[in-house]
């Protein structure tokens, strides 16, 4: 029979009645991802009584429609690991029927949710340290020790600065509990009196960038211009700091004061199983036979994206190297449904802290929003 579609969802997974057949399987993921895709489930296909077909669609197209759609979509899509809490909970993905091996433990973590793991991780990403290799010859072990007007972050974003918060000693969830925020702690008003002090420094960059609506394109400004000799940003920002002629390099994002490693906030992708699909095992037997070795090499040859296989070899002193490393001791952004009410209060909090306000006063303050948006879930 065919399936229904919402009109969320590209035309593309529209197919004819024998692709649609109840048991095959439709896997629905960015039309620059398809040849991979496809390459697999032509080789998977052999032999059996159910055939894999693969679609164009995007991802956030797809999940927008999911919690209408259910059954009527692909069985098998990709999905960023902090939905995973969330999409699971309303049952609309279900748990693989095996155990992933081979991952970093970032990354395996990133799959896991309530002890299950519900995502086979197929790419990786975080900030980095980015520096104009022309002026600096040798990665600094901590971040204090670089003067504020040779560097420059987007700490107004938490996203930019979550990493900061743990090498200072804070935390977001401890051990993934949602009843226990450390995001007020100890540590963490450390963190945010580390970057009041960067703001507060009176140099012009840091200044201007007090305002978050123009720091990120401020500081990729100075950096590209030479006047800055780092900047912490992430892989994709690699491409237009090439084009303006700057010699960049990349490493993982040194410790503030050598107090914490600096874990960067990490997001994973990977992919998943509907929960209403109606050919669960046919869409298990499918991800189960993509987690090799062999096809995480496959999947970074063909798509350029670093995936968190320990078996994919990367070449030392490359900008994937890099982000590897990075992801490998980063901080995966927490799976659990909770973690969306940390952006909000950790903005509003961030920007304060930037403009000179009281940084345990906006620190508690942040907190206890996140903690009333949690009981009100």
């Amino acid at each position: 029979m065919i399936k229904k579609i919402s009109l969320a969802v590209s035309a593309a997974l529209l197919f004819s009645s024998t692709a649609m057949a109840a048991d095959n399987i439709v896997i629905g993921v960015e039309k620059s991802y398809v040849p991979y895709f496809t390459e697999l489930a032509e080789q998977f296909n052999k032999g059996k009584d159910f055939k894999v077909e693969v679609a164009a669609t995007s991802m956030f197209d797809l999940l927008a429609a999911l919690p209408t759609q259910k059954g009527n979509i692909a069985d098998i899509f990709m999905i960023p690991n902090d939905r995973i809490g969330e999409l699971a909970d309303q049952h609309l993905i279900t748990p693989a029927n095996f155990t992933i091996n081979g991952f970093t433990k970032a990354a395996t973590d990133a799959a896991t949710y309530n002890g299950q793991t519900y995502m086979l991780p197929m790419s990786t990403d975080t900030t980095l340290f980015l520096y104009n290799k022309d002026m600096v010859t040798e990665v600094p072990k901590t971040l204090k020790e670089i003067p504020p007007s040779e560097w420059a972050a987007k700490f107004t974003d938490f996203y930019f600065t979550g990493g900061l918060f743990m090498t200072n000693g804070g935390y977001i969830f401890q051990d993934n509990n949602p009843e226990n925020i450390g995001l007020n702690n100890e540590g963490s008003i450390k963190a945010g009196l580390a970057a009041q002090s960067l703001y507060k420094s009176g140099v012009g960059h840091w200044t201007l960038m007090q305002d978050d609506t123009v720091a990120y394109d401020i500081m990729m400004k100075y950096f590209m211009e030479g006047k800055l000799k780092a900047i912490i940003n992430g892989p994709w920002a690699i491409a237009d700091i090439e084009k303006s002629g700057v010699n960049v390099g990349a490493a993982p994002i040194p410790s503030w004061d050598g107090s914490y490693p600096y874990k960067a906030l990490t997001g994973t992708k990977g992919m998943t199983i509907n929960g209403y699909s109606s050919n669960k095992d046919g869409a298990n037997a499918f991800i189960k036979f993509m987690a090799t070795p062999e096809n995480a090499q496959k999947w970074y040859s063909m798509t350029r994206e670093v995936s968190p296989s320990l078996s994919v070899k990367y070449e030392e002193g490359s900008l994937h190297k890099a982000i590897f490393d990075a992801t490998n001791i980063g901080q995966p952004m927490p799976s659990i449904p909770e973690f969306m009410k940390v952006w909000g209060p950790m903005k509003t909090a961030l920007a304060q802290i930037a403009q000179g306000q009281d940084t345990k006063a906006v620190l508690d303050a942040a907190v206890e929003t996140i903690e009333i948006d949690i009981e009100d879930m």
